[in-house]
């Protein structure tokens, strides 16, 4: 592999932190303020049956229920009722006098080479018939589980759970030359390997039908690829340069990717099969890393025309563009959340002490949050599906996740980078 690509790659990170490091900060941030969000107490009985398949059943929703950020798990020991005596049902009181709002039931059984699970939620203030009863059959329990807490999820917020979605993330070799792109179940189980070359491979995001886009140096130059079936990957843009930082709009019809095939670094639009339909960004700065709102009017992207990185937004069409940070001077790695009508980006910010941490902004209203502080190196915010969790990565080790106000952080995987959420 030719030095000139790899200094490609390098030097579009490097260019940023060059530029800002020549810069005073523009402004201090602030300490975390979050003041939280109330729990819904929920007690979660061993699954009945099942051998293994039920203990791991009885895992993942408590994990399930503990990371999403909506409940409190309350702790087995200290539950009052005979559970042997119960069953599938319960006696309201007992579960009340340890501040129950919610109860779930489950017995699991053999069925062929899988397991069938009967699951029941019961809501202690609506009496001891469940609120919901559902049966699932299949040969991961650990997928069961998560097929009825998305629908206990649902009951309680009435809105769309995240319990099956996937996290794509990049995985370095020890001696960081090789670099190939992985994906884990949300809640960092699992890693199956997408790309499968021995060279780099980064920057993985998501592309309509579960596929994935991410830029390779296989041909000596940083190309965009997209996964295929199997082990096969296509090669979806390979303009001289930069091909990276690919986010498909929202409806799936565009991509957004940051191209250097001008001899600087601009933000353009492709269709899905790589042809080029428009540049958005024609300044002399570095301009990268777009992220469409929710509705697909409007992208934002970080440049450092202003003399150091920042992040600005402008018009899907590449018009009206405006900065949104002017606290700091390194900030990078925007990600919009994708629920409907929000305007709030994630992004990593670097303080004046030199530290990295997870802030959002609001589009709107500029106004800013800080989300971690004091818990190691926290960089590359990805929004859950829902808009309520943000993974990262983060030096503490790993990728770990928490909610929106910064708290409820957990550990995912003891290992990788840049994560990014299926939508």
């Amino acid at each position: 592999m030719k030095k000139r690509t790899l200094f490609a790659l390098s030097a579009f990170a490097l260019l940023f932190a060059q530029s800002s490091q020549a810069q005073t900060p523009g402004g201090k941030y602030t300490t975390i303020t979050g003041s939280g969000q109330t729990l819904y107490n929920i007690a979660i009985a061993p699954v009945i049956g099942g051998g293994r398949g039920g203990r791991t059943a009885t895992k993942v929703m408590e994990r399930d229920l503990t990371l999403c950020g909506v409940f409190k798990v309350l702790n087995r020991k200290g539950f009052l009722a005979n559970l042997r005596k119960e069953g599938t049902g319960i006696v309201v009181k007992k579960w009340t006098d340890i501040g129950a709002l919610g109860v779930i039931k489950a017995r699991a059984r053999r069925s062929g080479r899988g397991y069938s699970i009967d699951f029941f939620l019961y809501d202690t203030g609506k009496g001891a018939e469940p609120v919901l009863k559902k049966t699932y059959s299949g040969r991961s329990p650990r997928r069961l589980a998560h097929q009825f807490d998305n629908d206990v999820y649902f009951y309680f917020t009435k809105s769309k759970g995240i319990f099956l979605t996937k996290i794509a993330f990049t995985l370095s070799s020890r001696r960081k030359k090789v670099s190939n792109v992985y994906v884990m179940d949300y809640d960092g189980h699992g890693g199956g390997r997408i790309s499968y070359t021995g060279n780099q491979n980064i920057l993985p995001n998501w592309a309509p039908g579960g596929r994935l886009v991410w830029t390779s140096l296989l041909w000596q130059n940083p190309d965009l690829y997209i996964s295929g079936g199997g082990r096969r990957a296509r090669r979806l843009s390979r303009q001289p340069g930069l091909n990276s930082g690919a986010a498909f709009s929202p409806d799936g019809s565009k991509i957004a990717i940051t191209m250097s095939r001008s001899g600087n670094s601009d933000i353009w639009l492709i269709s899905p099969s790589g042809k080029i339909l428009r540049q958005l960004t024609k300044h002399g700065g570095i301009d990268a890393s777009p992220t469409w709102s929710p509705d697909g009017s409007r992208i934002a992207f970080v440049s450092n025309r202003g003399g150091s990185a920042q992040i600005y937004v402008m018009s899907s069409s590449g018009g009206g563009v405006r900065r949104l940070t002017f606290q700091g001077n390194y900030n990078q790695e925007p990600d919009w959340n994708p629920k409907p009508g929000s305007n709030l980006i994630a992004f990593t910010g670097r303080d004046g002490k030199g530290a990295y941490d997870i802030f959002t902004v609001d589009a709107k209203k500029g106004t800013i949050k800080r989300l971690t502080q004091g818990q190691g190196s926290c960089r590359s915010p990805t929004w859950s599906p829902n808009g309520r969790l943000v993974a990262y990565e983060t030096t503490r080790g790993g990728i770990w996740v928490m909610d929106d106000e910064g708290l409820n952080q957990h550990q995912l995987k003891r290992y990788g980078t840049s994560p990014a959420w299926s939508r």
